[in-house]
């Protein structure tokens, strides 16, 4: 029971994330917002740094072409 609860805590603790996006515009110039990150803290904040930078680029008139959680 230890040990399962040990594993579990340190899978939760160093998760990863690296989500990516390729956005195009209209002229068909691409913008790539990207992040990577391990752990829950620095997770959270690579997740809400590229939803930042996709959020911008809609903002701009680009549209997503593709993307990767």
């Amino acid at each position: 029971m230890t040990s399962r609860l040990v594993l579990v805590l340190t899978c939760a603790l160093w998760g990863c994330v690296s989500p990516r996006a390729v956005l195009v515009d209209d002229k068909g110039e691409h913008v790539i917002c990207a992040a990577t990150s391990a752990g829950i803290i620095g997770s959270i904040v690579a997740q809400s740094r590229f939803d930042g930078c996709v959020a911008e680029a809609k903002e701009k008139g680009y549209r997503i072409e593709s993307q990767q959680q």
